[in-house]
């Protein structure tokens, strides 16, 4: 590679740290025990190798296609070889940490400094949309995408034994801290990207939970960005934003912040639909120990991947809703780091008795709470392994369906449009 892996992951590496620091965050969903996963990476790959084309003769770990829609019409082509545009793949996180992550992005083949490759403009406009499918054959990504671009949709799927992550992203600006520590919390200089798309699929345990973030992306034009963490007992999440409060020409440095929050993990993390859920939540974020609102839109989405759309797109890094309290950020030169919630605008119901669970078939198991005050239904969660069941009722006897023979560990819950507090659990063998 033309560049060192340093600079050139400088936002990707933060963002694991942040991921790292963030797993203690319990969920009921996550595998106690991990296979290797590492086992699915072939042992002649190292981290960083860029993934070739495929071909006849290469057929896992390669770019099965790509494209850019550089005349805006809709038409996605490998631009000409004289434009010097490329997209590349690589997985990371295997020899250090045994995290395979799969990461992508649009690079510019200039001379060294002419600009720096990563910057696309002018061959690349801003806005420009681009594809790509990736094939990474037994190896399953996770299916949620932290990604630094605008995304249509990102997904992943088994196709004929191999694992296939296809997606459609446009390329946006962002400023970039330069001249700091991994965290970049005291950058010396920073950098306008005129247009720049990259993207990561951390690595994630598998489980009930991984699957349901079928579809699922954040995005952000901060310079240092932490993935998006789900607290399950405050059905919470939150996302540490980091950058530069003005750009190179003094001018406010305006963050956005979007999540695709797809239907499946909607219903299994928040017990309710997307259109309930849309009117549900708050946005606010926290500066100094100080909380304020943010404003945000929460839109729903019915294809390619159903589910909602939460946007924030108007993040000061520097304003005066913070300095107005008495808490101001930080010099002009240095970053700050809000942190941002989206939760529950009313408080959650209390946890439920869980009464008993019972065997009702070989492969049925009812789950007894007793009432919560204010439920309109009640939802039962059975896990064993990295296996996780859920159903619905309208009283709190709820029979989970589909298990099979082992211990199961079980809870319940009431839900007012969203989920309350789980229950203690109780473990039943079939």
């Amino acid at each position: 590679m033309h560049t060192s892996q340093s600079r050139r992951l400088r936002r990707l590496f933060a963002v694991v740290s942040i991921l790292a620091a963030s797993a203690v965050v319990p969920h009921s969903i996550a595998s106690a025990v991990d296979p290797d996963p590492t086992a699915d990476v072939p042992s002649s790959y190292k981290d960083f190798d860029q993934f070739p084309a495929c071909s006849a003769t290469v057929t896992t770990f390669c770019v099965a296609s790509w494209g850019v829609d550089l005349n805006n019409d809709g038409v996605f082509e490998t631009p000409d070889a004289s434009l010097n545009i490329s997209f590349k793949a690589w997985i990371y996180n295997i020899k250090d940490y045994k995290q395979p992550g799969l990461v992508y992005e649009l690079e510019v083949n200039r001379p060294s400094g002419v600009p720096a490759f990563q910057e696309l403009a002018p061959e690349i406009p801003v806005g420009t949309a681009a594809t790509f499918a990736i094939n990474t054959g037994a190896f399953r990504p996770s299916p949620e995408l932290f990604a630094s671009s605008d995304v249509n949709y990102i997904d992943v799927n088994q196709v004929d034994g191999n694992w296939i992550t296809t997606g459609v992203i446009r390329t946006y600006s962002y400023t970039a801290a330069i001249g700091c520590e991994d965290d970049c919390n005291n950058p010396t200089s920073t950098y306008d990207y005129k247009s720049y798309a990259q993207g990561v699929l951390n690595y994630e345990s598998p489980g009930t939970l991984r699957d349901s973030k079928k579809g699922m992306w954040v995005s952000s034009n901060a310079s240092v960005t932490g993935g998006l963490v789900f607290d399950q007992t405050a059905l919470t999440f939150s996302v540490d934003l980091l950058g530069p409060a003005k750009r190179p020409d003094g001018t406010d440095n305006i963050l956005k912040y979007s999540a695709f929050v797809p239907d499946t993990f909607i219903q299994f993390a928040y017990g309710t639909t997307a259109d309930v859920l849309a009117t549900s939540l708050s946005t606010t974020r926290t500066d100094s120990g100080v909380t304020t609102k943010v404003a945000s839109t929460a839109t729903r989405v019915t294809a390619p991947i159903p589910g909602l759309l939460i946007t924030m797109p108007d993040i000061r890094l520097y304003g005066t809703a913070v300095a107005s309290q008495g808490v101001h950020t930080a010099a002009l030169r240095y970053s700050t780091a809000p942190t941002l919630k989206i939760k529950p605008k009313t408080s959650l119901l209390r946890a439920p008795t869980i009464r008993r669970a019972s065997r009702a078939s070989s492969t049925k198991v009812k789950v007894v709470g007793a009432s919560v005050s204010g439920a309109t239904s009640y939802q039962a969660m059975c896990t064993k392994g990295i296996v996780t069941k859920f159903a619905t009722a309208k009283t709190s006897t709820v029979t989970v369906k589909n298990l099979t023979k082992g211990k199961w560990s079980c809870k319940i819950r009431g839900v007012k449009k969203v989920g309350g507090r789980w229950s203690d659990k109780l473990n039943i063998k079939l």
